[in-house]
């Protein structure tokens, strides 16, 4: 479960569009920031994604994705062009099927064949069509869904919604987010066969009153509620500073738990999600985008979970430190670091920090950082890298500090016995599942 929202460049501070998603999963699954870049490919070539093997593009663009370690596709990232692409779990009417493309794999997909949003979104619709959408998408037992898309670029963005092999795109005016459930209701383009489909199924009695949010949507999945307080959270968030939308807008909103307790409250309705009982998910990785023209965007990683003791690292795509977006052939290190930074959270869990002190130092840090990417963001690559190193210094330093006090700290655990016994089980279990995909 994830939540994802765009501000476009009408309503932000900076005059560019902003983009946000917090990529809610398994508590225990890594997930890391990791360059892939552009290559050639010979005629005929194949790709192994996920689940399937696909024909190969001539050329695919180069892209920072926010990979869960086992999938081999994304469920955040950007490309050289300035193209950021989120995803969002849904449950429809429409069958799951076998394995096929995974939602994170379209979403990599879109980033690696598209140099524009509007390219992306017909990359992602005609692999929809010739390969399908299916396959387990749990870390650590089933789970299955269908997928939203908010794909966005230095000039728009567009949500592109799908029910098993049909799909509506609607384009985003203002600010727009979404979460699990299903939302586009007016569409710009529709799968030339979902209306007629709905009306063969009983789902609706014409065109006059078919709804591709309401007509697809399962009624009956338990997610829906969820999906909803959550989205309607990150948007009263941003509306709230509707013309001055900005990097603080959107870590506010990704770090809001929506009048929850923020540890053992209710995790479902919280954007800033925290695992409370055994199959349930947590915000694993945040980012944040200010996407600008030819390719200068600035991102905002975490690289670790529970987004509101979660530092937001600044980086760009010709300019990044890789103790932060991971070169692929280091994809092992890239787990082994969310892992370290993973005993952040887990700290919190057992009650072995002191969070007010905790938080006022991160948002001190955090401040500093923002106020100096903005000085730089027309300095020199050279000048941005450099900077970029000094915050990863500095990341890991206050990780460490941290968790040294953690070490010497006593458990005060949180929450209830059902509370402590799911996290005594991702405890144990927590680094078992080294797989990584490529």
């Amino acid at each position: 479960m994830c939540d994802t929202m765009i501000a476009l460049a009408n309503t932000t501070r900076s005059g560019f569009n902003v983009f946000a998603k917090n990529s809610d999963r398994d508590p225990n699954e890594p997930q890391y920031f990791t360059f892939i870049p552009a290559t050639d490919h010979a005629p005929g070539s194949k790709v192994m994604c996920t689940y399937i093997e696909i024909d190969q593009a001539p050329h695919t663009n180069a892209m920072i994705l926010s990979k869960p370690s086992w999938i081999w596709g994304g469920e955040m990232g950007v490309n050289e062009f300035g193209v950021v692409i989120g995803n969002e779990a849904i449950w429809t009417k429409m069958p799951y099927g076998d394995p096929a493309l995974l939602g994170m794999d379209f979403l990599r997909l879109g980033l690696e064949r598209g140099s524009t949003a509007a390219e992306a979104v017909d990359v992602i619709i005609e692999l929809l069509a010739a390969y399908g959408q299916g396959g387990n998408c749990a870390f650590d037992g089933e789970f299955y869904y269908h997928n939203t898309f908010l794909v966005s670029d230095p000039d728009g963005a567009y949500i592109l919604e799908t029910a098993g092999k049909f799909w509506a795109l609607e384009k985003v005016r203002d600010i727009r987010t979404i979460s699990n459930v299903m939302s586009v209701s007016k569409y710009e383009r529709i799968h030339p066969d979902a209306i007629s489909f709905a009306i063969e199924q009983g789902w609706c009695d014409g065109a006059d009153d078919f709804n591709f949010a309401t007509t697809y949507l399962d009624h009956d999945h338990p997610v829906n509620m969820g999906g909803t307080l959550r989205s309607g959270c990150t948007d009263r968030v941003i509306h709230s500073a509707r013309g001055e939308v900005d990097v603080h807008t959107m870590q506010t909103a990704l770090r809001n738990h929506n009048s929850n307790e923020s540890w053992t409250g209710s995790p479902a309705s919280a954007p800033c999600m925290h695992a409370a009982a055994l199959g349930g998910s947590q915000s694993t990785t945040s980012l944040i985008a200010v996407i600008r023209p030819e390719g200068r965007s600035t991102y905002w990683g975490t690289g670790m979970s529970t987004p509101h003791v979660a530092p937001f690292r600044p980086f760009w795509f010709d300019a990044y430190s890789e103790r932060v977006v991971f070169p692929y052939d280091k994809q092992e290190a890239a787990m082994e670091d969310w892992i370290r930074r993973e005993g952040i959270s887990r700290a919190f869990v057992a009650g072995k920090l002191d969070e007010a002190a905790y938080t006022a130092e991160l948002h001190e840090m955090e401040a500093r950082w923002i106020a100096r990417a903005e000085e730089i963001e027309g300095a020199s690559a050279e000048v941005r890298k450099a900077f970029c190193e000094d915050v990863a210094t500095e990341d890991r330093a206050f990780i460490d500090t941290w968790l040294a006090r953690a070490a010497e700290s006593e458990a005060r655990p949180r929450g209830d016995k059902e509370f402590q016994s799911a996290w005594a089980y991702w405890n144990t279990k927590l680094g078992a599942n080294r797989f990584v995909a490529v």
